[in-house]
């Protein structure tokens, strides 16, 4: 086993035993679940050569031999998915998908396997500091005495970066299994270049979602910098209401310049909500429902909800609209699974709604889902036309600072 720290500044010789100069970094790609050292940086005065980990003959802490004479060394370039250890993780911040938080590397561990170099752990206690600092025995004393403070690789991520001034390209595999609440937590503290490449290494699904749970002062800042083709094709990605939120935070001419390169079906949903006050029920409620006709059987309900659950918000209430969007029932889930496949819908439906006017205020609508115990509530306009719903989550963030909400389990994701 090997830290970074203690074999950064060790002597690099030829294959006469003739010095080429000091290590200064550790090339790794990330294609492996430890990732592999594939070159070595080493420094000689002012000079420095990238060289292949091929030519290294033998590697210990005190020295690194190598397989040619100084004279037939070539040097190469890096690649994609490949990172400089020292340069681009050692006093960087990545990401613990296990604590779903940020760490910082104070020192990283190494260790053979199968001829080659792996990293296997990070150390982000204080004894890596003491180490580096050249106190190696009282780290060595601190650690019998304090909880050890080394993380598997395999739990970590990096988060983006540059490489001798090529574009570090990460997947992030692990960072787009944690929930995306987790993920924007996360993205809310790194830099902006971080942030924006964390996002474009998503699929587009977890990216929208991610953002929706944003800060919404970064939501704005990233749609920014953000090519606007991408941002569009976010926005579009993006619950309605999130994403009318998300532009009306923007400069107009940047808004509408989205809103074209939007795909047609959502820009259609975010410029209706767009023409809403962002104070009424309108305003915060979404366009996307599951809304079927009266006349349709259970069975057939059925069939529609597997058809169009991917694109609603929630299927908790299914609601029954007439030819003309009358807002004429409504049923839930467990009323449908109860009724005969052949039973029309208008024969179990519930008749007597609760349902809120598209120019009501916010606290009506937190008031009347918190009275009548709702998971979401149907918005329509003075014409009992249906406009959208409101979801409880929604309401929460009307009752409830941001702050506060984050302090809640996460049961509405």
């Amino acid at each position: 086993m090997f830290f970074l720290s203690k074999i950064l500044g060790q002597q690099v010789k030829d294959s006469r035993s003739r010095p080429v100069g000091t290590l200064d970094d550790i090339v790794v790609s990330l294609q492996r679940k430890y990732p592999s050292a594939t070159k070595l940086l080493v420094k000689s005065g002012r000079r420095k050569m990238l060289l292949p980990w091929d030519l290294v003959r033998s590697f210990e802490e005190s020295q690194t031999m190598l397989r040619l004479p100084a004279e037939d060394l070539k040097e190469v370039q890096p690649v994609d998915n490949e990172i400089f250890l020292a340069g681009d993780i050692l006093d960087k911040q990545i990401v613990d998908t296990e604590g779903h938080k940020l760490i910082r590397v104070n020192d990283l561990q190494l260790a053979r396997a199968n001829g080659s170099l792996r990293v296997v752990g990070v150390d982000i206690g204080s004894g890596a500091i003491m180490r580096r600092l050249g106190l190696s025995r009282l780290a060595e004393r601190l650690s019998r005495r304090v909880q050890p403070t080394l993380l598997d690789w395999k739990t970590v991520e990096p988060v983006g970066g540059e490489a001798a001034g090529v574009k570090l390209k990460v997947t992030h595999d692990k960072l787009a299994l944690l929930h995306p609440a987790d993920i924007a937590d996360i993205a809310n503290e790194l830099s902006p270049e971080e942030r924006m490449a964390v996002v474009e290494s998503l699929d587009a699904e977890v990216a929208a979602d991610m953002v929706e749970e944003m800060d919404p002062h970064f939501q704005a800042a990233l749609l920014n910098d953000l090519d606007e083709r991408k941002a569009a094709a976010l926005l579009s990605n993006m619950d309605p209401d999130d994403a009318a939120d998300l532009l009306a935070d923007l400069p107009e001419e940047k808004a509408a310049t989205l809103l074209t390169l939007m795909r047609k079906k959502e820009a259609r949903d975010v410029r209706e909500l767009l023409a809403y006050d962002e104070e009424t029920a309108g305003g915060i409620m979404t366009t996307e429902y599951v809304a079927i006709p009266p006349g349709m059987t259970a069975g057939e309900a059925i069939d529609k909800l597997r058809e169009l659950e991917p694109g609603a918000e929630t299927i908790n209430y299914v609601y029954v609209i007439d030819d003309d969007d009358h807002l004429v029932g409504v049923f839930s889930l467990r009323d449908l699974i109860l009724a005969r496949r052949d039973q029309k819908v208008e024969e179990f439906m519930e008749r007597h709604l609760i349902s809120v006017r598209d120019d009501a205020g916010q606290v009506d609508v937190a008031q009347a889902i918190a009275k009548y115990n709702l998971l979401a509530v149907p918005v329509t306009d003075k014409e009992n036309k249906m406009r959208g719903i409101i979801t409880v989550d929604d309401a929460i963030d009307i009752i409830l600072p941001l702050t506060w909400k984050k302090r809640l389990p996460k049961i509405f994701g």
